[in-house]
C-alpha cells in the first residue's frame, strides 16, 4: 500500500477519534449541567475507549495528534516515503521497543503487508517492554492482533488484568443514575457517574489503589463464560454488568443485586461487595 494510500485511509478515521477525545470524562461547570450528565450514559465513542476497542487505524490517528515522533512518520507516509518513515520507526522501537508508538506503527505496517506474524513479533516486544505496566494499552493491542487473527496462548488469553462494571445508583427522586466503575490490575481506576468522572483527575489514594487491586483479583477468581462480544446494552435496574478484560478478549457476567446482596454463600457476593467498597472510596470526599 501507498504511503498516500494509507494516509489517507487513516485520515478517515479522524472524526471518529475527535468525537471519543471530545467525549471522554470532563467535569461540568455548572450545578444543572451536572445534574443532567449524571443520569447520561457515557456515548459509545468513550465506552469504546474505556473497553480498548479502537481499530489500529484509531489509536493511530490518536497518537497523531500526541506523539511528534508519529506524525514525523505519517508526514513521510504522506511524500510517499515508506521505506524511510518505516526505517525512523523500527530505529526508535529497537531503541525503546516500550514506545506506543512505534509499536503500533510498525504493527500496521506489518498488517498493511499481510505480515501478521511481524506485527506479533512487534507486540511480544512491547509487551516483554511494558509488562503489566500498561494496562490500557496491553489490552487494546491484544485487541488489533485479535482482529488479524493473532491469538494469545491459553494462559496469557486467560489473565484478567482489568474489570468494567455497569450499574444504576437511583436518586432521591428515583431517576437512575448510570455508573460505570474501570478497575486495573496496577491499581488505576476511573468512575463515572452519568457522563461526569468522579473524582475529576487521576485517583492516586493509596486504599483506593489497593481496592481496586483486591476486586480485579476477585474478578480473576470467579468462574466466567468464554470471551464474546462485549454486551453494548445499558443495564436496566438492578442489575449490575461486569465485563472481565483479558488479552483473549471480554467475558462478561451479570448478576441481580437484589437476589445477591442478602446471600454470602453466592458465588458473586464478594465480587458485589468489593465493588460496591470501590465505589464509595471513589465517591468519597478526597479532602477526609
Amino acid at each position: 500500500m501507498s504511503g498516500v494510500l494509507w494516509m489517507l485511509a487513516l485520515l478517515g478515521t479522524g472524526g471518529i477519534l475527535a468525537a471519543v477525545i471530545r467525549s471522554r470524562s470532563s467535569t461540568p461547570s455548572g450545578g444543572a449541567a451536572s445534574a443532567a450528565n449524571e443520569h447520561q450514559r457515557l456515548p459509545e465513542n468513550a465506552l469504546r475507549v474505556l473497553f480498548a476497542e479502537l481499530s489500529l487505524d484509531e489509536e493511530l490517528t490518536l497518537l497523531c495528534r500526541l506523539s511528534p515522533e508519529m506524525a514525523e512518520w505519517m508526514n513521510l507516509l504522506a511524500e510517499d516515503e515508506v521505506d524511510e518513515a518505516i526505517r525512523r520507526a523500527e530505529a526508535v522501537h529497537a531503541a525503546t521497543p516500550g514506545s506506543r508508538a512505534a509499536t503500533c506503527f510498525l504493527m500496521r505496517a506489518r498488517f498493511a503487508m499481510g505480515d501478521n506474524q511481524g506485527a506479533a513479533q512487534v507486540a511480544q516486544a512491547y509487551f516483554s517492554a511494558v509488562g503489566v505496566s500498561e494496562i490500557e494499552s496491553l489490552l487494546q493491542t491484544w485487541h488489533h492482533l485479535r482482529a488479524m487473527n493473532v491469538f494469545p496462548g491459553q494462559e496469557t488469553a486467560r489473565q484478567v488484568v482489568g474489570v468494567i462494571v455497569e450499574m444504576n445508583e437511583f436518586a432521591k427522586d428515583g431517576q437512575a443514575i448510570p455508573i460505570t466503575l474501570s478497575a486495573h490490575l496496577d491499581g488505576s481506576s476511573v468512575l463515572h457517574r452519568g457522563r461526569r468522572r468522579v473524582p475529576a483527575g487521576p485517583d492516586s489514594r493509596l486504599p483506593v489503589h489497593e481496592a481496586t487491586m483486591r476486586l480485579v483479583a476477585a474478578a480473576a477468581s470467579v468462574d466466567r463464560p468464554p470471551p464474546t462480544a462485549r454486551s453494548t446494552k445499558p443495564v436496566e435496574g438492578l442489575l449490575m454488568r461486569f465485563t472481565l478484560l483479558s488479552p483473549g478478549g471480554p467475558s462478561v457476567i451479570e448478576l441481580d443485586i437484589a437476589q445477591v446482596k442478602d446471600n454470602e454463600d453466592h458465588p458473586l457476593f464478594q465480587l458485589l461487595l468489593l465493588t460496591m467498597n470501590l465505589v464509595m472510596k471513589k465517591q468519597a470526599d478526597l479532602a477526609a
